[in-house]
């Protein structure tokens, strides 16, 4: 990677792309792991996963962002306005949900999947934020800078409209990372074999 990274929001037609970048970079995240099916169809269900998050399944409100240098696409970001809720579901939205929950999940992994939500919710900020629901680097480009690069040109952004920015972790280094950009842990919580960060940073 010679050239800068460069970070701009994706285009409709760059959905799976996006998709393909968060699905190589979660394959050990363990948030995602705590619910989703493991063993032989783990790689499977995590794409078929990110190709319904990036299509409409987290939010039809969602900012879709990429990172790219010398032509490939390097890393993406999701990122939810204020008031959009990731996975917040009317009763018929559930309904026609359930057989992707299903094959993605099990049912154990959907009483997982709630409970988690559940105990993410109440941590967000009580005023109006911005909400970056995943943000994931390719395993080819990792360690070069190209979260910081998706952070900075992002959060710019949203400290433009004066709002605060909200995410959890579940990776340590991860932790760290969004503190250099002036996120503080504000609450956390342990489940069986995950522990879960969740990170503001003030408004700016």
């Amino acid at each position: 990677m010679s050239a800068p990274v460069s970070v701009r929001r994706a285009r409709d037609a760059e959905n799976p792309q996006v998709a393909a970048i968060l699905t190589d970079a979660f394959v050990d995240e363990d948030g995602l792991n705590y619910w989703l099916r493991q063993g032989a169809v783990k790689d499977r269900v995590r794409k078929r996963f990110f190709d319904a998050a990036v299509r409409d399944v987290i939010h039809p409100k969602r900012e879709l962002w990429i990172a790219e240098a010398d032509g490939q696409h390097l890393g993406a970001a999701i990122w939810l306005p204020p008031g959009a809720k990731a996975f917040d579901y009317s009763f018929i939205e559930e309904v026609v949900m359930t057989p992707l929950l299903l094959s993605i999940a099990g049912f154990k992994g959907m009483s997982r999947a709630m409970d988690l939500g559940k105990r993410l919710s109440g941590h967000h900020p009580h005023v109006p934020h911005a909400h970056l629901s995943f943000l994931g680097v390719h395993s080819s480009a990792q360690g070069r800078g190209v979260g910081s690069a998706i952070l900075k040109h992002t959060l710019a952004l949203v400290d433009g409209k004066g709002l605060p920015a909200y995410l959890e972790a579940s990776i340590p280094r991860n932790v760290a990372l969004y503190q250099r950009h002036g996120f503080e842990i504000t609450g956390e919580f342990e489940l069986p074999n995950l522990h879960f960060w969740c990170m503001t940073r003030p408004a700016r």
